[in-house]
């Protein structure tokens, strides 16, 4: 990706200029540009399992202290 401050050509992925510092891309573009959607999917997918896991030990942790305690 060429530079438009100073003209530089940068490699692929790039977010900011390697001689100047100026951003190549900005916003969510810089971020999805990096990573196919695929793989972007895969990771949200990965995350809400992770999430769900976490939800589940702590409701049932709770429930079990809830029982213990009385």
């Amino acid at each position: 990706m060429r530079c438009p401050q100073c003209g530089t050509e940068n490699p692929p992925g790039k977010i900011v200029c390697r001689n100047c510092g100026t951003r190549l891309r900005t916003g969510m573009a810089a971020v999805l540009g990096a990573i196919p959607e695929e793989e972007l999917m895969r990771r949200v997918r990965q995350d809400l399992r992770k999430l769900l896991i976490v939800a589940g030990v702590t409701v049932a942790v709770g429930i079990l202290l809830g029982i213990l305690i009385r």
